[in-house]
């Protein structure tokens, strides 16, 4: 039930959040501040691309924080009976090393790093039409 996978949940759920708004905010305000102190303008244009690099930036990241615990998760739903988070975390380990995490990175990099783009590219517009300054600006 919902106790025995709350420790997967966790695994993944708080590494994909941290990382997916922390990476955002310093890269664009690392953008943001790189360009300013070089002497260059802001312009409309760039206030698109910077989110966007910084947001697909962040979707990698937030996708490699929170495979780990994605992968746990989907091998606990998947199996039935009394293991716990940390025996499965020992049989992938035992299997197939540190390695075995990361199995479906690559479709996970696709199906989330899209939707994360997406997310942090549309909270940034949304913030700049409600009249709060661009992330990182």
């Amino acid at each position: 039930g919902l106790w025995k996978c709350l420790p997967a949940m966790l695994c993944k759920q708080v590494p994909y959040t941290v990382t997916k708004n922390v990476s955002f905010d310093l890269m664009t305000t690392f953008f943001y501040g790189t360009l300013i102190g070089s002497g260059r303008i802001i312009c409309g244009k760039t206030k698109v691309v910077i989110p966007l690099l910084a947001a697909m930036l962040a979707s990698i990241l937030s996708c490699i924080s929170s495979q780990p615990g994605d992968l746990l998760l989907s091998v606990m739903n998947a199996h039935q009976g009394e293991l716990r988070a940390k025996d499965f975390v020992k049989n992938i380990m035992k299997e197939k090393g540190i390695n075995g995490f990361f199995v479906g990175i690559k479709e996970r990099f696709l199906h989330v790093g899209l939707i994360v783009t997406v997310q942090l590219l549309m909270y940034d517009i949304v913030k700049r039409l409600v009249g709060i300054a661009a992330t990182g600006l």
